[in-house]
Protein backbone atom coordinates (compact mmCIF):
# COMPACT_ATOMS: atom_id res chain seq x y z
CA UNK A 1 0.00 0.00 0.00
CA UNK A 2 3.02 2.29 0.70
CA UNK A 3 4.05 2.20 -2.65
CA UNK A 4 0.14 3.44 -4.44
CA UNK A 5 1.14 6.28 -4.40
CA UNK A 6 4.26 6.47 -6.28
CA UNK A 7 3.27 4.48 -8.87
CA UNK A 8 0.12 6.58 -9.28
CA UNK A 9 2.56 9.73 -9.30
CA UNK A 10 4.61 7.56 -12.00
CA UNK A 11 2.04 6.76 -14.42
CA UNK A 12 0.86 10.33 -13.85
CA UNK A 13 4.68 11.43 -15.09
CA UNK A 14 4.27 8.94 -17.95
CA UNK A 15 1.62 11.22 -19.48
CA UNK A 16 2.38 14.39 -18.85
CA UNK A 17 5.31 16.90 -18.30
CA UNK A 18 5.75 20.42 -18.60
CA UNK A 19 4.85 22.09 -22.26
CA UNK A 20 2.40 19.26 -22.65
CA UNK A 21 0.34 21.46 -24.37
CA UNK A 22 2.46 22.77 -27.01
CA UNK A 23 4.21 19.42 -27.96
CA UNK A 24 1.71 16.71 -27.24
CA UNK A 25 2.70 13.68 -29.23
CA UNK A 26 0.44 12.45 -32.25
CA UNK A 27 -2.60 10.89 -31.44
CA UNK A 28 -1.81 6.65 -31.19
CA UNK A 29 1.43 7.28 -30.71
CA UNK A 30 2.53 4.73 -28.21
CA UNK A 31 0.57 2.61 -25.63
CA UNK A 32 -0.94 4.58 -23.10
CA UNK A 33 -1.48 1.22 -20.52
CA UNK A 34 1.83 -0.32 -20.93
CA UNK A 35 3.75 3.15 -20.97
CA UNK A 36 1.41 4.05 -17.90
CA UNK A 37 2.72 0.44 -15.58
CA UNK A 38 6.35 1.29 -17.12
CA UNK A 39 5.95 4.71 -15.51
CA UNK A 40 4.73 3.41 -12.13
CA UNK A 41 6.67 0.29 -11.59
CA UNK A 42 9.91 2.97 -12.68
CA UNK A 43 8.92 5.51 -9.60
CA UNK A 44 8.72 2.04 -7.52
CA UNK A 45 11.69 1.01 -8.50
CA UNK A 46 13.60 4.84 -7.79
CA UNK A 47 11.51 4.86 -4.52
CA UNK A 48 12.94 2.17 -3.65
CA UNK A 49 16.60 2.58 -4.29
CA UNK A 50 17.53 6.16 -3.25
CA UNK A 51 15.26 6.23 -0.03
CA UNK A 52 13.95 9.76 -1.74
CA UNK A 53 10.32 8.79 0.43
CA UNK A 54 11.87 10.63 3.77
CA UNK A 55 10.78 14.01 2.08
CA UNK A 56 7.53 14.29 0.71
CA UNK A 57 7.66 16.86 -1.81
CA UNK A 58 11.06 15.07 -3.22
CA UNK A 59 9.50 11.71 -3.77
CA UNK A 60 6.87 13.52 -5.26
CA UNK A 61 9.39 15.32 -7.74
CA UNK A 62 11.03 11.92 -8.07
CA UNK A 63 7.93 9.84 -8.53
CA UNK A 64 6.57 12.06 -11.50
CA UNK A 65 10.55 12.38 -13.28
CA UNK A 66 11.21 8.67 -13.01
CA UNK A 67 7.54 8.02 -14.22
CA UNK A 68 8.49 10.29 -17.51
CA UNK A 69 12.06 8.93 -18.18
CA UNK A 70 10.81 5.33 -17.86
CA UNK A 71 8.19 5.23 -19.86
CA UNK A 72 10.22 7.45 -22.99
CA UNK A 73 12.78 4.76 -22.78
CA UNK A 74 10.29 2.36 -23.28
CA UNK A 75 8.47 3.85 -25.88
CA UNK A 76 11.63 4.80 -27.87
CA UNK A 77 12.59 0.87 -27.59
CA UNK A 78 8.73 0.36 -28.33
CA UNK A 79 9.15 2.38 -31.46
CA UNK A 80 12.14 0.56 -32.41
CA UNK A 81 10.29 -2.68 -32.29
CA UNK A 82 7.66 -2.16 -34.21
CA UNK A 83 10.09 -0.40 -37.22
Amino acid sequence: MEMLLPFILGWWGSHWWPGVEAGAPKPGSGDPWILGIVGGLAAILVMRLTGASTDPMAAAIAAVASGAVGSRIVGGLLGLVRK
